[in-house]
């Protein structure tokens, strides 16, 4: 995958989505007080928010790597 075809900014877009969705599945979560949402909490919630970050690294490493280019 070529950080030149998909834009650093969609990484950056997919990241934040992520996160914002990882950190509102944790607030609903602590809206009630149940096992259930504990487990919510940590699964669903911590799990969206650790691969926004990882896509976030992602996109940095992949902005780092000079593009390949091909001899004739």
């Amino acid at each position: 995958m070529k950080l030149s075809e998909i834009g650093m900014h969609r990484f950056l877009r997919i990241a934040g989505v992520l996160i914002i969705l990882g950190l509102l599945v944790e607030i609903v979560s602590l809206l009630r007080v149940h096992p259930l949402m504990f487990v919510l909490f940590t699964l669903v919630g911590v799990s969206l928010i650790g691969s926004g970050i990882l896509v976030y690294l992602v996109s940095l490493v992949l902005a780092v790597i000079p593009p390949v280019e091909k001899k004739g």
